[in-house]
This record gives C-alpha cells, sequence and structure tokens, in this order.
C-alpha cells in the first residue's frame, strides 16, 4: 500500500514538474524580462537565454526558443563580437523557417541587414531587408514593411544610387500611410530631401525638406529636425540666401547643442562656417572652424578634421600669418592621409557591391536561360515518350527531334559558357581599371590639386603655378570622367545632355559667356564608350571657344534625326580659317580622331550669317566601339 501511494506521488510531482516546464507563458516573459538585460549585462544575458532555449526546446515551443537566440544574437551585438551574433541569429532562422514561422523569420533577416549593414557587407544587407520586407507583407505588417523599404534607399543611397534609393523611399512613404503611422513618414521625407540634393534637384529638395520640418515641429523631435533644418541651410546657401542660411544653421546648432548630439553638432559647425567663406567673411567663419575643431578632434572624425584644417590653412595663408598656416598644413595632411586611406577600403566595398549586384542579375537572367533549356530538354522528352510506340514515321520523327535538341542543347552551352567568359572578363579588366585610376591617379592628382591651391593663394601672380593649377583641375576633371563612362553600364542622351549643361556653365556661363541650349530629341540608351568620345569633342570645342572666340554668345543644339544624333556648337567671335592649322595645335586633330574612331561626320566652317564658327558632329545612336 504505502509503495503504491508512493509511485502515485512521484508521478503527480513528475506531472508537475513537466508542467511547469512547459509553462508557455512563464518562457515568454522570461524572454520579455531578459531583453533589457541584453543591453546592461550581456554576458548574464546570454547564460539565461540558453536555459530559455532549452526550456522552449523541451517543450516543443519554437516561438519562445527563437525569440531566445534572437536575444543571445543582441547580446552579441552588444559585446562587439559580430559573428557570434550573426550565427545565433540564423539559427533562429532556421528554426522559423523550419516551423513556417513568418515573424520569427521576418525579425532574423531584418536584424541581420542591421549587422551586415553596420559591417559594411551592402550587398548581404539588402538581401536580408529585401527577405525581410516579403515576410512583412505577407503578414500585413506595413509598419516595419516601411521601415525596411526606408532602409533599403539608405543602403542604395549609400552606394550612390539616389534613384534606386528614391524608389524605395517612395514605397516606405506608401507601407506608412497604409500603416497610418504619420511620424515614421518624417524621417523618410527627411532622406528624401537628402537624396534629391544628391541629385541637384533642389526644389524637390527644398519641398520634402519642409514636410520633415513642419512634422518635426509637431511631434517635437529636436534630433529629426535638427538635421533636415541642416540641410536645407545647406541648399539656401547653394541659392546664396545667405541670411537666412544663417538663422537656420543657428537653430540647428541651438537644437544639437540642447540634445548633447556632438556629431550633429560638430556637421552644423563646418557646414555653417561654408556660408561665411561664400560670403568671404573670414573672421567668423574662423570663429566657427575653431568651434568645431576641439569636437572634431574628441570625436576622431578624420574627414572633419582634414577639412578644418585646410580651411584654417588658407585663412592663415591669405593673412600672411605663415606659422599658423604651416601647423594647420601639417594637421591637414596628417588627417587627409588617415581619411582616404579609410575611404580607399570604404569605396572598394561599395564597387564590390555594386558590382555583385550588377553581376546577380546577370547571373539570374544566365540561370534563366539555362532553366529555358532545361524546359526545353523535358519537353523533348516528353515527346520521346509519347512517339515511342509509333510506328516507322513516329520513329524517324523523334530521331530528327532528338538531333534538333543535341544541336540546341550544344549551342544553348557554348552560348551560355561564352557569356558567362566574356562578363567575367568585362567585370574584372573594368574593377581593375577603375581601381587604378580612383586609388593611385585620383587620389595623386587630388593631392598636386591642392597643393597647388595652396602656391596659388601665397604667389598669385606667378603665372606658371596658376596655369599648372588650372591644368592639374582639367586632368581631374577628365579623371572623373573616365571613371565615369568605366561606371556607367548603361547610358542615356538625358545623362550625356546633363554632363554637357555641367560643362558648358562651368567654361562658359561661369565667365560671363551666354549659353542658349536648343534640344530637340527623345530620351534614348547610348554606348557608354561612345558617350565619353562625344564629350571629349565637346570639351574640345567649349574650350576652344572659351580660349580663342572672344564671343559672348554660345548656341548650342542637340538633335534627332532619323538613327542620327546631331551635335552643333555655334559661336559668335572672331573666327578663323579652318584651313589653316597651326603648328603644335593639336586639338582640332584630336577631334578628328575621336570622331573617325566613332565613325562620326565631323565638320568646322565659318558661319554664313556672322563671324564665328560652327562646329558639327552626326553620329549614330546605336553605334558602339568593338
Amino acid at each position: 500500500m504505502r509503495r503504491l501511494l508512493l509511485f502515485a506521488f512521484l508521478l503527480n510531482l513528475s506531472f508537475l514538474r513537466a508542467h511547469s516546464q512547459c509553462d508557455t507563458n512563464k518562457i515568454n516573459e522570461r524572454n520579455g524580462a531578459v531583453l533589457d538585460l541584453c543591453y546592461e549585462n550581456p554576458k548574464a544575458a546570454i547564460k539565461e537565454c540558453r536555459e530559455i532555449a532549452l526550456q522552449s526546446n523541451k517543450c516543443d515551443f519554437f516561438p519562445g526558443e527563437i525569440r531566445a537566440y534572437i536575444r543571445i544574437g543582441i547580446a552579441y551585438d552588444v559585446l562587439s563580437q559580430i559573428e557570434l551574433s550573426i550565427a545565433n541569429y540564423k539559427k533562429a532562422l532556421t528554426i522559423s523557417k523550419k516551423n513556417h514561422y513568418f515573424k520569427g523569420i521576418a525579425s532574423c533577416e531584418n536584424n541581420l541587414g542591421l549587422i551586415y549593414w553596420r559591417k559594411n557587407d551592402l550587398k548581404h544587407a539588402i538581401e536580408s531587408f529585401s527577405k525581410a520586407k516579403l515576410y512583412f507583407e505577407k503578414m500585413d505588417d506595413y509598419l516595419n514593411v516601411g521601415a525596411t523599404q526606408n532602409n533599403l534607399g539608405l543602403l542604395y543611397e549609400e552606394l550612390d544610387m539616389e534613384n534606386a534609393a528614391l524608389f524605395w523611399y517612395r514605397k516606405s512613404v506608401s507601407s506608412y500611410q497604409r500603416a497610418k503611422d504619420k511620424d515614421q513618414i518624417l524621417d523618410v521625407y527627411s532622406n528624401m530631401g537628402t537624396a534629391f540634393n544628391s541629385l541637384e534637384i533642389k526644389d524637390s529638395s527644398l519641398y520634402y525638406s519642409e514636410l520633415a520640418i513642419t512634422g518635426y515641429r509637431r511631434t517635437s523631435n529636436k534630433y529629426g529636425l535638427a538635421i533636415v533644418l541642416c540641410n536645407k541651410a545647406m541648399i539656401l546657401d547653394d541659392y546664396k540666401k545667405y541670411a537666412e542660411a544663417v538663422e537656420i544653421y543657428r537653430e540647428s546648432a541651438a537644437l544639437a547643442k540642447e540634445i548633447e548630439n556632438d556629431y550633429l553638432y560638430l556637421s552644423t559647425l563646418i557646414n555653417w562656417a561654408r556660408v561665411y567663406k561664400d560670403q568671404k567673411n573670414q573672421k567668423q567663419e574662423e570663429k566657427l572652424l575653431l568651434e568645431a575643431l576641439p569636437i572634431a578632434k574628441k570625436l576622431q572624425a578624420d574627414e572633419q578634421l582634414y577639412k578644418i584644417s585646410k580651411a584654417l590653412g588658407l585663412i592663415y595663408l591669405h593673412r600672411n600669418e605663415n606659422q599658423k598656416a604651416g601647423y594647420f598644413w601639417g594637421e591637414y595632411e596628417l588627417y587627409h592621409l588617415r581619411y582616404y586611406k579609410a575611404l580607399r577600403d570604404q569605396t572598394i566595398a561599395r564597387t564590390n557591391a555594386i558590382y555583385d549586384i550588377k553581376s546577380e542579375k546577370q547571373q539570374s537572367e544566365l540561370y534563366r536561360k539555362k532553366k529555358d533549356a532545361e524546359l526545353l530538354e523535358q519537353r523533348l522528352n516528353r515527346k520521346v515518350e509519347n512517339t515511342y510506340w509509333i510506328v516507322l514515321v513516329g520513329i524517324l520523327i523523334l530521331t530528327v527531334i532528338t538531333l534538333i535538341f543535341y544541336f540546341i542543347r550544344r549551342s544553348l552551352k557554348k552560348e551560355l559558357i561564352s557569356q558567362q567568359q566574356v562578363f567575367q572578363a568585362t567585370i574584372e579588366e573594368r574593377k581593375r581599371i577603375s581601381y587604378d585610376l580612383h586609388d593611385l591617379v585620383g587620389s595623386q592628382l587630388s593631392f598636386v590639386v591642392n597643393n597647388l591651391e595652396l602656391l596659388s593663394f601665397s604667389d598669385k601672380e606667378n603665372e606658371r603655378v596658376n596655369r599648372t593649377f588650372l591644368m592639374s583641375q582639367e586632368a581631374m576633371s577628365s579623371l572623373r570622367d573616365t571613371v565615369w563612362a568605366l561606371h556607367s553600364e548603361n547610358m542615356s542622351s538625358k545623362v550625356l545632355l546633363d554632363r554637357m549643361k555641367n560643362v558648358a556653365k562651368k567654361w562658359l556661363e561661369d565667365n560671363s559667356i551666354k549659353v542658349k541650349f536648343n534640344v530637340q530629341m527623345e530620351d534614348c540608351e547610348l554606348d557608354p564608350a561612345v558617350s565619353l568620345h562625344v564629350m571629349r569633342i565637346f570639351q574640345e570645342g567649349i574650350s576652344n571657344i572659351y580660349k580663342h572666340a572672344k564671343t559672348k554668345k554660345v548656341e548650342i543644339s542637340l538633335k534627332e534625326e532619323g538613327e542620327y544624333l546631331v551635335l552643333l556648337l555655334e559661336d559668335y567671335g572672331m573666327g578663323f580659317d579652318p584651313a589653316v592649322k597651326p603648328e603644335f595645335h593639336y586639338g582640332l586633330k584630336s577631334i578628328e580622331q575621336r570622331a573617325e574612331k566613332i565613325g562620326a561626320i565631323y565638320s568646322m566652317n565659318k558661319s554664313s550669317n556672322h563671324s564665328g564658327m560652327i562646329l558639327s558632329l552626326k553620329w549614330k545612336k546605336n553605334s558602339t566601339i568593338a
């Protein structure tokens, strides 16, 4: 009897213990309580979360186990043990996928995206955020959909792909509107203002900045308000509305100081100083820069330190305070070198991300062709099975189909292999050239231009120094054009036209020569290499007009004639005899050679209506360079 009672007691005790271990409400409470501990004492949090994960696993309560591993990932992230953090997020992701738990999948992918972003692994960050967005959409969680779309916009903006960034920002606004969250939209408006400013679309930038400012004032968001006010002031400075810009910078600086955000305060001071530089008010510029200098040193902000040191060096050089100028020039060289070393690594990582993204698009196209080939193979196999029992005629048909299939398959395989080899070789060569130009020639030219600029300040009467400085600037501009062409896999006539307008403004409009553009064409795709030659011809023509024509007016025409594009440069200057080619003047010869390379029709003739010259260039829209 005693044995039966003892057995019953042990059975009840075992049941109670199992029941207590499988109390899912208690597991959820422990998961909730441990979240703050992840930030306060991450090592203790990891130990607690492992116990929660083990208990959840015994109870077959997968949501609790997933949350525990996510919190372990957060704790390791706080400890800066990134690889362990990623490993635990992936473990939680595996369990989520196994149980088709969308919320867990979305949370894990979102957290992985944030970590990859901090690691500057932008390709994997974009992939993780895209996956998180898909699962948030399946749950109709449009608040988090909007957040991931905003993150995608920020990533593409970091890759200097502003149009792609704007696409995701607009999607984010739509998702936040569906979620009826007006406050989160304000951050997206602020980001859109920044993107439009990068694209030099100032009106749109001001519009979205004003939307963000109005909303931030309503919600008393001082941090967001300080950022967007600083962005607005930068645009007003570009418009030369200096008094307005100063007042807005003053408010932005006060807000940054109030919330004790040193990074924001430093950025505001440096941009504010630029207003006084544009007004040639060196005293106020110096005051702001000296206030910003100790903050930049405290934050170890190399980019800001080298910009501040350079600006102060120029101010003291202008005042003939050579000792101070020499000190800040030395500081500039130190911080400039340190910053560009870090920037080089970051640029390589971003370039790799861009190439990886484009490469994946190409590989997906190749994969689609491969699948088409496999599908064709399956269809032919079905035909073989269906015609197997047919008499002699069926056998003959089967033989013909088999031969056709064999040659098609072999042709497709050869095409796929050839495309992969050509594509890979092109990518590698473009990468190598781009890196060499950017890292070696670009940094060297940048250093030369900065030194010459300082020399021109200290010795303004030295014509050779000034002429060398201008030539160095032209070389830097040519290098940017070359790198621009190498990075551009797709080119449009609109992009070419915008580039022409920038060149005309720099050479002519900024030197009081009136420019009139006459454009009659639809936007179309162009070959980047051909476009680079056209730009070089255009630059040479504009340069000749600026240097020799002595004109006050220039008309530029770009129009479409069937399958051709026609460029006309007409000046109203002194003119010259195109048949006479002076010795050691190679500009026109260079134009002729470039026109020949792209198969263009080129001419340089005197105008019949005035004393000036007309440069004509006619080339096919679809022309390429082998």
